[in-house]
C-alpha cells in the first residue's frame, strides 16, 4: 500500500503544526508529485511576504518541509505523467491537481500490474475536488469527501 500525500496535507503540517500527515507517514511507503515540494516552498514564500509569518515562523515552517521531504518519495513530473494530466477527468480539476491525481494514477497503474493491487494508492488531500475525482477514477481517498 502507497500513501499519496498531496500538498494540502503537508501545508497544514509544515504551516500550523496540523498532525493529519501523521496518519499518512505510518504507510510503508509514502510517495508525491516532485510539484509538492515546489508547491510548499512557494507558499512558505508567499506566506513570508505577506507578513503571515514570522521569522521564527519561516524557520519552523523550513524545518517541518525537511522533515516531510525526507520521509517521502518525490515521482518525476514525467512526460507521461504530462501528458496525463492534460486529458479530461471525470470531475472538474484545476492543472495542479490533475499533475498530482496523473501522477497517482500512473503510479497506481504500475503498482497494481506488479502486486495486483487494485487500490495500490491511497490519496491524502483535504481538496474536495481532487479526492472526489480520485474515487471517481478508481483510487482509495483517506481524507475529507
Amino acid at each position: 500500500m502507497t500513501a499519496y500525500l498531496d500538498s494540502s496535507v503537508a501545508l497544514r503540517y509544515i504551516l500550523a503544526g496540523e498532525t493529519t500527515i501523521r496518519r499518512v507517514l505510518e504507510y510503508p511507503r509514502v510517495i508525491s508529485s516532485e510539484l509538492m515540494q515546489v508547491e510548499c516552498r512557494r507558499v512558505i514564500q508567499r506566506a513570508r511576504m505577506q507578513q503571515e509569518l514570522s521569522d521564527d515562523g519561516v524557520v519552523e515552517a523550513y524545518r517541518r518541509l525537511d522533515s516531510v521531504l525526507r520521509g517521502i518519495d518525490l515521482v518525476e513530473l514525467s512526460r507521461e505523467v504530462k501528458l496525463r494530466a492534460a486529458e479530461s477527468f471525470p470531475v472538474v480539476v484545476g492543472t495542479l491537481d490533475a499533475l498530482h491525481l496523473a501522477t497517482a494514477l500512473l503510479w497506481a497503474r504500475d503498482a497494481a500490474v506488479e502486486a495486483g493491487d487494485t487500490e495500490a494508492v491511497h490519496i491524502f488531500s483535504h481538496d474536495a475536488a481532487l479526492n472526489t475525482c480520485a474515487r471517481t477514477i478508481g483510487l482509495g481517498v483517506r481524507l475529507g469527501s
